[in-house]
């Protein structure tokens, strides 16, 4: 497959971290098979998303700011990357980059939330396996 410059923030330093210095690649197989499944996860995380934060959540992020700013503001960066994740959908389905990088920007500011959330051990798990397949799967994305 053709090699896409990494243009993002973070992105050429993180490319070879979850790629060639990655201790194992996925097959091929296992690739497509993510490829082709994605947008259908896609499709069923972000409702779960919404309702994980919920009506009442956005509802009292005003009341958050003034009590507790940070976890306010990380609630906000939550959002913004369901957002990003909802904006991934057809360009994963159409195996575009853009579809990439809309999951791209959702990793990094669900990664963000979970720092500013203070939720270190699963910030670690979000950077490795999250970042993992997404670096992996990268080079289908066009």
């Amino acid at each position: 497959m053709e090699a896409i410059s990494p243009d993002k923030p973070l992105e050429k330093e993180l490319l070879p971290l979850f790629t060639s210095k990655a201790p194992f690649q996925l097959p091929t197989e296992w690739k497509d098979f993510i490829v082709k499944i994605s947008p259908y996860i896609m499709l069923i995380l972000v409702p779960l998303t919404v309702l994980a934060i919920g009506v009442t959540a956005f509802a009292s992020i005003f009341t958050t700011f003034t009590s507790n700013p940070r976890w306010g503001l990380a609630t906000l960066v939550t959002t913004a990357g369901l957002i990003c994740s909802l904006l991934s959908i057809k360009g994963l389905f159409d195996r575009k980059r853009e579809g990439w990088i809309w999951s791209y920007y959702a990793f990094m500011l669900y990664l963000l939330s979970d720092l500013l959330h203070f939720h270190f051990i699963d910030a670690i798990i979000t950077f490795l396996i999250s970042g993992y397949f997404l670096f992996q799967i990268r080079e289908y994305y066009k």
